[in-house]
């Protein structure tokens, strides 16, 4: 098979829509497999069946692409997803059976919404990670001040570091924080101000500082894809216009052309009156002579407007 036709194949709309149905298929298979039961022989078949589509797939992609095909990052994680499916799942290499699973996160490549969703998650990383260490901050410093305050009371959850870190990370998710709260509160009536106060700073605030960042990149992915489409649009409509002021150029061109021709003046100039150089502009200049287009006209021996000659 010639390359143009695999890689039209490989870049078809029908041929993504059948690896997707075969990835979830396979995913289906995998949680099926997990019960045990009498179909577990056939399962595994099919599950071999599937990943031989996979390799063909590969093959196909690496043939149309051929280079091109690693310059792509999520084409990596394909080529190595079907690449441990390969290795056999026995004696040493058993632990690699778990790492079948990452065929299901095939998904996300087949399916280019949740590729753009996952790439700008990884741009958001720099952005989050700025928040995040000062979330990090905030909780280290709530949990030495909460072992400080109620450590002596309730050791059980600061008596230590240790159990203050843990105890603050539940107080994070908002995690049965009233029966951290209740077994304070017996020992210090006050206590709800510390947990209010923490709660609200690192829940309600920092975490939505965290989605913040990843909102704010995805916005920005998406708008600088449809940039780039709008860019392709201008550009197709910017040689579009282009094109037909020239074509109206060359239509003024002829036609100007054609009126200069039927003048008769040989397209020197446009149309003119012309007179005698040396006619002067009083009584004596009727009797001289002109032209108009090119057409003679005798001035002055003829009253304007009336077509009588004067006697003479």
């Amino acid at each position: 098979m010639r390359r143009d036709r695999v890689t039209r194949l490989v870049e078809s709309a029908w041929f993504s829509n059948v690896v997707l149905g075969i990835i979830i298929v396979n995913a289906v298979i995998l949680g099926w497999a997990t019960y045990g039961d009498s179909a577990l022989p056939y399962l595994l078949v099919a599950e071999r069946v599937f990943i031989g589509v996979f390799v063909i797939e590969m093959t196909l992609k690496l043939y149309a692409w051929r280079g091109r095909f690693f310059r792509d990052p999520w084409n990596w994680f394909d080529f190595l997803v079907v690449l441990i499916s390969l290795i056999p799942a026995t004696g040493p290499f058993a632990v690699l059976r778990i790492l079948r699973v990452l065929r299901v996160f095939r998904v996300i490549t087949a399916v280019p919404q949740m590729r753009l969703i996952i790439t700008a998650l990884f741009k958001s990383v720099p952005g989050m990670g700025t928040v995040i260490g000062l979330l990090l901050v905030a909780v280290y410093a709530s949990a030495i001040i909460a072992q400080q305050l109620f450590g002596e009371d309730v050791p059980e959850f600061f008596g230590d570091l240790g159990a203050s870190l843990y105890t603050m990370f539940l107080l994070l998710t908002t995690e049965n924080w009233p029966d951290v709260s209740e077994a304070v509160l017996e020992d210090h009536p006050m206590g709800w101000v510390f947990f209010v106060t923490y709660i609200v700073l690192t829940a309600f605030i920092m975490l939505n500082l965290v989605i913040g960042v990843i909102v704010t990149t995805m916005e920005r992915e998406f708008n600088a894809e449809r940039w780039v489409e709008d860019q392709a649009l201008e550009a197709v409509q910017h040689e579009a216009v282009m094109a037909r002021l020239e074509q109206l150029g060359a239509q003024v061109e002829r036609l100007d052309r054609m009126l200069r021709e039927q003048r008769g003046d040989g397209g020197t100039g446009p149309l003119s009156t012309d007179t005698d150089p040396g006619s002067g502009s009083g009584p004596e200049a009727g009797s001289e002579t002109g032209s108009v287009g090119g057409v003679p006209i005798e001035a002055g021996s003829e009253a304007a407007g009336n077509g009588h000659r004067p006697h003479g």
